[in-house]
């Protein structure tokens, strides 16, 4: 079994998971907006939504019970991780917002849960997040098939999804470069707060977000959005990233 973590890992865990639970809201909140607007003869996209309701509702629940199982309580909400999911949520159109949600949200949740599930400092939480990625990478697969089928059926649309993107990318900035969730991923990252642990914990989370951002743009070729890693802001930004 576990042996309880020190003080400061099980802050740092409860804070991590308090940043999770707010982007598993929203992932819950996306498909129970769009689902009633759907035509009742696509049941199989109506149960596929309602699936992924399910979904986040679980990983909900289990986030908000670790952060509480541990002692210290739910911790500080992202402001600004919260608004850049608002601009997210609500977004025009549906291929849009899947884009952010199902595309890029969840492949931002994949791979945090992976790298946790790395570096975690308990076996439940290890287990967690090994089950977590199984329910994340179903939406990633979603969102990227959902985006390739449409570009194939409605190519004219590519324009309008670039200019949504050149709108909405910086939100990603915005989620993953709050303190609520780079402080506590840089502690458990490195094992503790002394300097050593800090900057290894700084070394691995850097890698991971210059991952996560080339997992990205991988992904929308793939979909079928190529040319977007020169299009976008984000790589000049994701490149100034200093981790000593």
């Amino acid at each position: 079994g576990d042996k309880p973590l020190s003080e400061t890992l099980e802050i740092a865990c409860a804070q991590l998971y308090t940043f999770l639970q707010e982007c598993e809201l929203v992932s819950l909140d996306f498909p129970s907006r769009w689902v009633a607007l759907v035509n009742q003869d696509f049941i199989e996209q109506k149960s596929f939504m309602c699936s992924q309701m399910l979904d986040a509702s679980r990983l909900l629940e289990v986030f908000r019970k670790r952060a509480l199982y541990g002692g210290t309580g739910l911790k500080r909400a992202s402001v600004n991780a919260e608004q850049c999911l608002k601009e997210w949520l609500w977004a025009e159109t549906y291929p849009q917002g899947s884009i952010s949600i199902n595309l890029t949200l969840a492949g931002i949740l994949l791979a945090i849960f992976r790298h946790v599930a790395a570096f975690a400092p308990s076996v439940t939480d290890r287990a967690m997040m090994r089950k977590a990625m199984q329910d994340s990478g179903r939406w990633v697969s979603y969102g990227t098939g959902c985006l390739r089928y449409h570009l194939e059926h409605q190519p004219g649309q590519r324009v309008a999804l670039h200019e949504y993107l050149d709108e909405s990318e910086h939100a990603m900035l915005g989620i993953i470069g709050s303190a609520e969730f780079l402080e506590p991923l840089i502690i458990i990252s490195g094992g503790g707060l002394e300097k050593d642990q800090v900057k290894a914990g700084r070394v691995a989370v850097s890698k991971l977000i210059k991952l996560m951002m080339r997992e990205y743009f991988e992904r929308l070729d793939y979909a079928g959005l190529g040319g977007r890693s020169e299009r976008s802001r984000l790589p000049h930004v994701i490149e100034r990233i200093q981790v000593a």
